[in-house]
């Protein structure tokens, strides 16, 4: 379209026509204009998600499924800049939760059968969305588990916005131990989506990238275990009901 203005504002200004240099001009600014916008990156971001990471959620999905696994994910906290929670999936949920301990976020074995008591058996994953609350680190320079619920909810909208997972506009409402957290067109809908019907068990249990990444984020800024009571996804606003799960984790 630039090229286009040029050349035709030129052969208008050669043969003295008006009209074709008003024509030339009017597609030179608007090639201008076109060049300035940025580039749309979601639906590329998308796909690439999608291929990377999709056989791998839906392997874990059907591991779930096979081992007979109906607990939900219990995310337990850790500190230091760069540390992602980890989740267990215990192998029976208790009520009220028995709070697996904190070392096993050292630990690097994924099915803990061996464990001297009840609420250190379980499935040991490392969450969809680890690498996100990783990045969300890296973007703000600060390790989450410093912050105050209030700050967090402050600024993870604009370090989502940068991110290019979200809009700016994150709602975040604590409600003594339930929080819910609300994020407007994420850019991962694509994998959303299908993950939620593909995927139903991991999307319940575990989280998507999405969901997963905020109960990682909120079980270290509250140093608490968190479980995702439910999700929901509308096309446009993505919704993660939260639970703080009180209680010694021995």
């Amino acid at each position: 379209m630039l090229v286009l203005g040029v050349l035709v504002g030129v052969f208008g200004y050669l043969i003295g026509i008006s009209p074709i240099l008003a024509l030339g001009l009017g597609a030179l600014l608007l090639g201008v204009i076109i060049l300035t916008l940025p580039e749309p990156t979601t639906s590329k971001t998308d796909r690439l998600i999608i291929l990377s990471s999709l056989p791998s959620l839906l392997d874990i999905d059907a591991l779930l499924e096979d081992l007979d696994i109906e607990s939900r994910g219990i995310y337990i906290p850790i500190s230091g800049f760069g540390a992602v929670p980890k989740v267990l999936l215990p192998i029976k949920e208790s009520t009220p939760p028995l709070l697996p301990p904190v070392r096993l976020t050292r630990s690097h074995r994924v099915f803990l059968t061996l464990g001297r008591n009840q609420n250190e058996r379980g499935i040991l994953l490392n969450p969809p969305g680890g690498e996100i609350v990783r990045a969300l680190e890296n973007f703000l320079q600060v390790d989450l588990s410093t912050m105050k619920l209030e700050e967090f909810a402050t600024r993870i909208g604009f370090g989502l916005e940068t991110l290019n997972i979200s809009t700016r506009t994150v709602d975040v409402q604590v409600d003594g131990t339930a929080i819910r957290v609300s994020l407007q067109s994420i850019s991962t809908t694509d994998l959303e989506e299908r993950l939620r019907s593909e995927a139903p068990r991991l999307v319940a249990q575990i989280g998507s990238p999405a969901t997963s990444a905020i109960a990682a984020a909120i079980s270290k800024v509250t140093g608490k275990h968190v479980r995702i009571n439910d999700s929901n996804f509308d096309g446009s606003r993505l919704t993660v009901a939260l639970e703080v799960l009180e209680g010694a984790s021995g």
